[in-house]
């Protein structure tokens, strides 16, 4: 009878991954198949890919290898099966005392165990001889001590790495040519000596990192610069000498923007065999050259920040403005956009249901999500939303856009020159470097009081001295800044932020869309709410007073109010406009702009 076979493999890091060693494992095992007449199956090839033998992680919960030993302890395999492994130390690196047990198990439950290395076969309900219990504890032992030995040799190396980082902060210097992959190494070492690696900004790779935090705090999301980048067909940056066959990736790029490597920091992780790694809790600053200042890593913090929220579509289309800020009046849910016809598209004449002719702009509608889909609140027993009146979209966002531009030019701010900008990023620099010393100073204050050691005292003086110089320093700065920025000229934008208008509807496509993507973020830090009602009307309120603003379903201006009383407009549409003081000096209303 041909004995149905299973094939498991394992390694585990990433490394090897990228390597050969899973082609390796599943062909000599398919030819250990091939050889003895097992039958194999691609559905019997179980692969445990950064799993650790030499933690038991690979026979743990979760891991196919455990799997596999409790289908046999149930019974699955009392009619005969194989398990064929390239040698022992994939199934454990734990010892014999680990391997033995596991091999018994498995023959008494009817599992002939095989291994390509010695091809030695430990068949099922067969008592293991005492040959192979020596050459199972010689080969088990051997493999424990040889991961022993490696995971003493990586942790040496991970410290030694971090031990030469904070002795040559500034200096950037590496003990490894593996750095970020926007920095190049060159080896100033000797071949005979340990090696030591000078790091340098690769002005290139620095030039399309700094346009990706550019564009993060312009407001596209990772989907759309990965759209961008790979449109243009910029190179996909190599790690470890191979490159992405899939281009920039939203992940990728979102490793990027969260890599704080960027500003020249360093954090030293602990990386397990396998598991998640984990911080050592050790802070390297000015380890990397620096790419990116402070300000703009923090400002494209933000930026991600303040997008949650927005439907992943809109990174892709940025069609709908009000993504993320619309809601529903009734339940709260989120104003999802429903294009009925594009731009070009055959539309129908109401009054004439058989005259077909092509509509000359997009025309879309905003629904509620809970009542467009139905969803049930399971705790009322009722549908989550009762409001399906649908809003138009173009007529709603060309009066608010037209009300946000008018707003703005009422409402305009001193703009950051660029000596503001750099004041900002001097200051941002010093604070991240004087919280480095303060944890330092704490640091070494908790070793002096543990231990008395007089080195500590003295270095922990010096830290507070050198503290309480740089807090003043900072102090300095600041004032500086707050000076510039009051005396800092107010620009009138209104010119630039009517270009930004028009330039919505541009049939330059990339023109329109960072228009868009800017308009998005101007209205999302203007609007605080913007609810949907049953009768088809818009009402918002901007952030930061109580000033109303409502719109019916073609856009038009029905009522406005500030706290509870109503906004009186002048002939012009100047705002709480007096007829006993006509020529007084009043705002206008953004609508009648």
């Amino acid at each position: 009878m041909t004995l149905p076979a299973t094939i498991y493999a394992r390694f585990s890091n990433a490394d090897q991954a990228q390597g050969n060693s899973k082609a390796r494992q599943l062909t000599l095992c398919r030819d250990m198949l091939e050889r003895h007449g097992w039958e194999g199956s691609p559905d019997r090839e179980l692969i445990d890919e950064g799993v650790s033998a030499y933690s038991g992680a690979n026979r743990a919960s979760g891991g196919l290898l455990h799997t596999f030993e409790q289908e046999a302890l149930a019974g699955r395999y009392k009619n005969g099966h194989v398990l064929v492994v390239e040698n022992l130390d994939r199934i454990s690196r734990q010892g014999y005392d680990a391997v033995l047990p596991f091999l018994q198990q498995l023959t008494s439950q009817g599992v002939t165990v095989a291994t390509v290395d010695g091809d030695r076969v430990y068949p099922a309900y067969e008592r293991v001889t005492m040959a192979s219990v020596i050459e199972a504890v010689v080969k088990s032992e051997l493999s424990r001590e040889e991961s022993e030995k490696k995971s003493r040799r990586l942790k040496a190396a991970q410290n030694k790495r971090v031990s030469d980082a904070q002795a040559n902060a500034g200096q950037h210097i590496s003990s490894t040519a593996t750095v970020p992959a926007w920095i190049d190494t060159r080896r100033i070492s000797k071949t005979s000596e340990r090696p030591i690696y000078r790091m340098s900004l690769n002005a290139a790779r620095v030039a399309v990192l700094r346009e990706i935090f550019q564009l993060t705090i312009d407001g596209f999301g990772t989907p759309a610069i990965a759209k961008i980048l790979n449109g243009r067909g910029e190179p996909v940056w190599k790690h470890r000498n191979i490159a992405s066959k899939n281009g920039w990736t939203v992940g990728y790029l979102t490793k990027i923007v969260l890599n704080r490597a960027v500003m020249g920091e360093y954090h030293p992780m602990n990386r397990p065999r396998s598991g998640e790694a984990t911080s050592k809790g050790v802070d390297v600053l000015n380890h990397f050259p620096q790419a990116i200042d402070p300000v703009t890593f923090a400002k494209a913090a933000a930026a991600r920040e303040s997008r949650k929220g927005t439907s992943g579509a809109w990174q892709i289309t940025h069609n709908n403005l009000f993504s993320g800020i619309a809601k529903c009046g009734v339940c709260g849910g989120r104003m999802k956009q429903e294009v009925v016809v594009r731009k070009g598209g055959n539309r129908r004449n109401g009054k004439n249901p058989d005259a077909v002719y092509q509509s000359r702009q997009d025309i879309s509608y905003l629904k509620c999500h809970n009542a467009l889909n139905r969803v049930f609140d399971e705790e009322r027993g009722l549908p989550r939303c009762s409001n399906r009146n649908w809003v138009r979209y173009e007529k709603l966002e060309q009066a608010v856009v037209q009300f946000a531009v008018g707003w703005l030019a009422l409402n305009r701010q001193s703009a950051p020159s660029a000596d503001i900008e750099s004041m900002e990023v001097s200051i941002a620099d010093a604070r991240r470097f004087l919280a480095d010393k303060q944890k330092q100073a704490d640091n070494a204050a908790v070793s002096f009081t543990r231990t008395g050691s007089t080195t500590m005292e003295r270095l922990m003086l010096q830290l507070e001295v050198e503290v309480a110089e740089d807090q003043k320093a900072i102090q300095v700065i600041e004032q500086q800044l707050s000076t510039l920025r009051t005396s800092a000229p107010s620009p009138d934008f209104l010119n630039h932020i009517e270009k930004q208008r028009t330039a919505l509807y541009s049939n330059d496509e990339t023109e329109r869309t960072t228009t868009r993507v800017a308009m998005k973020q101007t209205l999302g830090s203007l609007i605080k709410t913007m609810e949907c009602d049953t009768e088809r009307n818009t009402h918002v309120i901007l952030a930061g007073n109580s000033l109303l603003f409502s719109f019916d379903n073609e856009g038009e201006l029905i009522g406005n109010e500030m706290g509870q009383g109503t906004i009186h407009l002048g002939p012009y549409g100047e705002i709480d406009w007096h007829p006993d003081f006509p020529d007084a000096d009043y705002a206008i209303h953004p609508a009648a702009l």
